[in-house]
């Protein structure tokens, strides 16, 4: 299980994480608005709402906090196979990103969906080291934006990527 820890995001790692929120709220902003305004007022009000709401959810996700959650797992395969794994793992709820630290130490970024529904995005990080006879180390970070209500977001995430890599 994924534990809290006290990881900072560099800038460049908050900017992605940052714009998947906001994108993520204004389309649930928009969806809602645009229901409720066809409900009271038809066409014209679906349009006016859908773009009322994207504006309030944007807003609103600009009050989340960033929490961060890790764990590591070994797998049986050599750290090349488990990076291969780690990007279809990533692909299979989410897409894989340009590391946006530029660190160039062979780890894996992505931005998944996490949380209710898998609705709220989380910014992913796969980190593989060898380990004792052609096996590996992995080392999965997650970070998601909380609001008031704490949806696990970083460690949802952490736990459903370190679990897709230890399945055989």
């Amino acid at each position: 299980m994924a534990e809290k820890t006290d990881y900072e995001l560099t800038e460049a790692e908050a900017a992605v994480l940052t714009a998947a929120t906001q994108d993520a709220a204004a389309a649930a902003g928009a969806l809602g608005g645009s229901i409720g305004g066809a409900i009271g007022a038809g066409g014209a009000g679906r349009a006016g709402g859908g773009k009322g709401g994207a504006a309030g959810g944007r807003f609103g996700a600009r009050f989340t906090k960033a929490q961060t959650a890790e764990t590591s797992v070994e797998v049986p395969h050599d750290p090349e196979t488990a990076r291969e794994r780690a990007r279809e793992s990533i692909t299979a709820s989410g897409a894989v990103v340009e590391d946006p630290n530029a660190a160039g130490d062979g780890s894996v970024s992505g931005l998944v969906g996490s949380g209710a529904l898998n609705m709220a995005p989380a910014m992913v990080r796969v980190g593989i080291d060898t380990a004792s006879s052609g096996s590996s180390r992995v080392h999965v970070r997650a970070t998601g934006k909380e609001a008031l209500i704490k949806q696990r977001i970083g460690a949802k995430a952490a736990d459903r990527i370190a679990a897709a890599l230890a399945a055989v």
